[in-house]
């Protein structure tokens, strides 16, 4: 709290000092734009109406009271609600994809089919809801310990297309594989996650009736990396523009309303879990996203 009269304080507590960061021997008797240090909180004082406002790296609910001021402190009100808005975005972007899945296969199942397209149809519904089941328990890229083990890059890259498949057909787009390096350490459910998001983003923002291609290739910079990139057609995106995409929330120029934003942000999040790096670049025909991810368990560490 701090009391006032006249415009000047006439005294205050040790917390409302160490908010405002002042000494609060020194400053009796000065006048209260010079302790408060913000127009905002004063006219709070003068009879304005309750205020939450910055000031000094915190967030401040300011009230006045017949003879003063009320400071609350609120930061970690706001940051742990800020953590829980991240924390449903990021689960509802990542259950998009399997929740899509597992419905569509149940729908394909009402026709007259095959018994080995039900078998495929049924393996497909229940590979996504163990992957859903899993993501549940997770909640978030980076709560759950890491399931490393080798994966077969091809085999991942072959179900991406298989999730992604109606979106493919959609906008005529074919995904061409280059692989030097066929196997990577990680987890698997991440790493298909960071695959997913790349190659839809590719679909999406690259033009149609195109091919978007998947490399992955030793990295020269690191011995025992691999570095995985999705290079579309599309056209020219200027590299600090790129940056910014990996930032929450962010959205391409083409992205629709229905997106949340926060695919390379996933991404990132999840190759830094594992000590890579994730980046954004533009190559000779188009532009390319990529994650770096260890090769083998020595180089995971």
């Amino acid at each position: 709290m701090v009391w006032v009269d006249g415009g000047r304080v006439t005294g205050l507590n040790r917390a409302a000092a160490e908010l405002l960061q002042v000494d609060r021997r020194r400053v009796i008797g000065a006048p209260l734009i010079a302790v408060v240090r913000d127009h905002r909180i004063e006219a709070v004082a003068h009879g304005g109406q309750p205020l939450e406002t910055a000031t000094r790296g915190r967030r401040l609910v300011v009230v006045s009271f017949p003879g003063g001021l009320l400071l609350r402190d609120v930061t970690e009100a706001r940051r742990a609600a800020e953590d829980a808005r991240e924390l449903l975005a990021v689960l509802s972007h990542e259950l998009r994809t399997p929740v899509t899945t597992i419905r569509a296969s149940l729908e394909a199942l009402r026709f007259d089919l095959s018994d080995s397209q039900r078998t495929r149809l049924l393996a497909r519904a229940e590979d996504e809801a163990d992957r859903l089941t899993r993501l549940l328990e997770d909640l978030t890229v980076d709560v759950a310990p890491p399931k490393a083990r080798s994966l077969d890059v091809g085999d991942l890259a072959a179900r991406v297309e298989g999730l992604l498949a109606p979106r493919l057909v959609e906008r005529g787009v074919a995904v061409r594989t280059e692989l030097p390096v066929s196997t990577v350490w990680a987890d698997p459910d991440k790493f298909l996650q960071a695959l997913l998001n790349l190659v839809e983003n590719a679909v999406i923002h690259g033009p149609e009736h195109a091919e978007v291609r998947l490399v992955a290739r030793a990295d020269g910079d690191r011995e025992g990396w691999c570095r995985v990139e999705v290079l579309d057609l599309g056209a020219e995106v200027a590299s600090e523009l790129m940056e910014s995409w990996f930032a929450p929330h962010a959205r391409g120029a083409s992205a629709t309303s229905r997106g949340t934003g926060l695919g390379l942000y996933i991404v990132r999040s999840i190759a830094t879990r594992w000590g890579g790096e994730a980046w954004g670049r533009r190559w000779e025909r188009g532009n390319a996203f990529g994650f770096s991810v260890p090769r083998d368990r020595g180089a995971a560490g």
